[in-house]
């Protein structure tokens, strides 16, 4: 990792605050090669301070001109957006190929815009060095970004049967260790499921350790005895395979080549009650039915699913508010008996997440309240083509 250098940050005391930054940007730094290189590999991570924040990186691999080793582009933001900044790191590619100086031409004008609202754009213009021409980009900023955020859902279904992400969707639902991995040939693929998976259970929220994409240098963190949500190339994993098999803290680890799960913690398949199952089994054989058509048919088709669930277990939380220290959040002491009887089991086990301890408190910022409020309003509304699965 040593020969992995940031040639150009900005802001220049930004990148040099951020040691890890280049492990990052290149996981698998060992294992490229001139006939495997990544080039075109579009893949994100996350970095936590000591007070929990989160900022998302969101890279781009590049052909160097001056070396056989590729380039990144790395955008750091503590924006969840990869829609958005995909698109500018697909134009700061394509400008790369011009020069170093549209490239930074570009950069310039898109840091004197603010970022959009969510279902906003901005129009970025820049020089054009090959017309002497300036040009115009427009970028914009879905609306439900978070909840589709550089998700692979209908990839996910393609690699795993139905029953197994309905065990990662209860495992994330209640904060346990979950391991992802797989060849370092599918980096992005890897990145992609794993985000997938954090946004199962929206509008909860992982608030665990999650490592989209883990450094081999830091590969011993797949021992810790917290929860986790961490993708791993499977290569690096060979370090600490014996650590692993040693363990007596149970795991969840998912081999996204061979679509099957390498260790569980064996109940998997009572976490969620028997009605549930089915309701989630029988609106996921639905959604599933003409995958591969569109991908972002596929990623909201079967988010909705999983957000319809959530709504069923959460949505009556607008009954339970009370005012507390001058704000707003759900009594659980209330919520959690007012659900369903059989989903009782479930809720008081989620009552011990951190996820939903949070959520109780969150839900009442304005912000988040009103986003949570349209979405689930919305998808309510039209529950008449899930009506028999989830009465």
């Amino acid at each position: 990792s040593s020969g992995i250098n940031a040639e150009y940050g900005y802001p220049q005391s930004e990148v040099e605050t951020q040691p890890a930054l280049p492990l990052f940007c290149f996981p698998d730094s060992d294992k490229i090669t001139s006939e495997n290189s990544g080039i075109g590999a579009t893949y994100s991570f996350v970095l936590t301070d000591v007070t929990g924040e989160r900022q998302h990186g969101y890279c781009k691999r590049v052909h160097s001109r001056d070396s056989v080793q590729p380039q990144v582009y790395c955008i750091i933001s503590k924006l969840g957006c990869f829609a958005l900044y995909g698109r500018l790191l697909s134009k700061l590619e394509e400008l790369y190929s011009v020069s170093d100086a549209a490239v930074k031409g570009f950069l310039t004008g898109c840091i004197s815009h603010n970022i959009p609202a969510p279902g906003s754009q901005v129009t970025v213009s820049h020089l054009n060095h090959r017309t002497g021409q300036f040009e115009e980009v427009v970028i914009e900023r879905p609306m439900d970004g978070q909840r589709l955020e550089h998700v692979q859902l209908g990839g996910l279904l393609q690699i795993l049967q139905i029953e197994q992400v309905i065990q990662l969707f209860a495992s994330v639902l209640l904060e346990r260790r979950i391991l992802i991995s797989s060849s370092h040939h599918h980096l992005s693929r890897l990145s992609g499921c794993v985000s997938s998976i954090a946004t199962l259970t929206y509008p909860l929220q992982w608030e665990c350790i999650f490592i989209p994409m883990l450094p081999r240098q830091m590969i011993h963190a797949v021992l810790a005895p917290t929860p986790f949500l961490i993708g791993a190339l499977a290569e690096d994993l060979r370090e600490v395979e014996r650590d692993l098999a040693q363990e007596e803290e149970p795991m969840l680890h998912l081999n996204l080549d061979t679509g099957q799960f390498i260790s569980c913690y064996g109940d998997e398949e009572t976490l969620l009650p028997p009605k549930s199952r089915e309701m989630l089994r029988r609106a996921l054989g639905e959604a599933v039915f003409d995958l591969g058509v569109d991908e972002e048919r596929d990623n909201r088709a079967i988010s909705e699913v999983f957000l319809l669930f959530m709504y069923k277990i959460l949505g009556h939380y607008k009954n339970h508010l009370i005012m507390y220290q001058g704000h707003r959040e759900v009594d659980l002491e209330t919520f959690i008996p007012a659900t369903r009887r059989y989903l009782r089991p479930l809720m008081r086990r989620l009552a011990e997440t951190q996820a939903l301890s949070v959520f109780s408190i969150n839900i009442c910022d304005p912000q988040e309240f009103e986003q949570f409020k349209t979405l689930t309003e919305e998808r309510h509304a039209s529950q008449s083509h899930w009506k028999r699965t989830f009465s």
